[in-house]
C-alpha cells in the first residue's frame, strides 16, 4: 500500500463495485492493495455523488409536475372563459359570482407559479428606521 500514488478511475470503479455487490470492505482492499480508508473514502464519495443526483431528480420531478399543474390550470382557466363569453351563461350569474371564479383561478395559478420561482432565503431585508417614531409622549413645541 504505497501512499500518495494516484489511482485510476476504473480501478476506483471495480473496488466500489465489488463492495457494492457484497464483499467484504477488508477483502476489497487487500485484492486492490489499497487501505480500508481509502476505500471507505471511495465509497463515501460515491454516496454523496448518489445523494446530490438523488436531490436533482426529486427537484426536477417536482418542477415537471408543477409545469404540468400551471398547465393544467391555464387549460381549466381558458376553457372557463369560452363558457363565460356565451351570451346565455353571462346573463344567469351574478358579478360576485363571476369575481369569485376569476379569483379562485388566478390566485391557484399564482401560487403554482410561486411554487416554481420560490424567493430566495438570502434576500435582504428592510433597513430599521433610523431614529424611532414619536410617541404620545413627545413634545411637538
Amino acid at each position: 500500500m504505497t501512499r500518495g500514488v494516484p489511482h485510476s478511475s476504473e480501478m476506483r470503479a471495480e473496488a466500489v463495485a465489488a463492495v457494492l455487490a457484497g464483499t467484504a470492505l477488508t477483502e476489497v482492499a487487500r485484492r486492490y492493495g489499497i487501505s480500508k480508508g481509502t476505500l471507505g473514502n471511495w465509497l463515501a464519495e460515491r454516496q454523496i455523488g448518489t445523494v446530490g443526483t438523488d436531490q436533482h431528480a426529486r427537484a426536477a420531478h417536482l418542477t415537471e409536475r408543477l409545469f404540468d399543474l400551471v398547465h393544467a390550470h391555464i387549460d381549466a382557466i381558458s376553457a372557463q372563459l369560452q363558457a363565460a363569453t356565451r351570451p346565455a351563461w353571462l346573463e344567469k350569474q351574478s358579478a360576485a359570482e363571476l369575481a369569485s371564479l376569476v379569483a379562485v383561478e388566478r390566485d391557484t395559478t399564482l401560487r403554482l407559479l410561486a411554487g416554481l420561482f420560490p424567493t430566495e432565503p438570502d434576500q435582504p431585508e428592510l433597513a430599521a428606521p433610523a431614529e424611532p417614531a414619536p410617541g404620545p409622549g413627545d413634545d411637538d413645541r
